[in-house]
């Protein structure tokens, strides 16, 4: 048991450095993985396969530390869609998302929400 609480424990402050994107909340990378993590050692996971989350260590800590960003450094400073970093972190926010979700309701739903807004 000392075992499994101790590779919980050290997956965990792992994880504290992973960033979290305030933007984003529900859609985090590094939230689920912390609930998934967090699920596991509730069911008492941790114990059963050492191997296993030993390897998950490792691959946490190569995703946290950007072990792939810094070997093969990008050329371009653009992605597939012509879009910057930036511009893509935008794009997949929260509020945008909420903004498309509002352009595709019909007409009739837009003209009773906007009219119950400005009451």
């Amino acid at each position: 048991m000392a075992a499994g609480t101790a590779r919980y424990k050290r997956i965990l402050q792992l994880l504290d450095k992973w960033p979290a994107e305030e933007g984003k909340s529900g859609r985090d990378l590094g939230e689920f993985l912390r609930n998934k993590i967090n699920f596991a050692y509730k069911q008492d996971k941790f114990n059963a396969n050492q191997k296993y989350w030993d390897s998950q260590y490792l691959s946490l800590q190569r995703l946290v530390n950007n072990d792939h960003k810094h070997r093969y450094p990008r050329v371009l400073n653009s992605s597939a869609t012509g879009l910057t970093a930036e511009q893509c972190k935008v794009a997949l926010s929260n509020e945008f998302l909420q903004q498309l979700q509002e352009e595709d309701k019909p007409f009739y739903k837009k003209l009773f929400t906007s009219k119950t807004k400005n009451e």
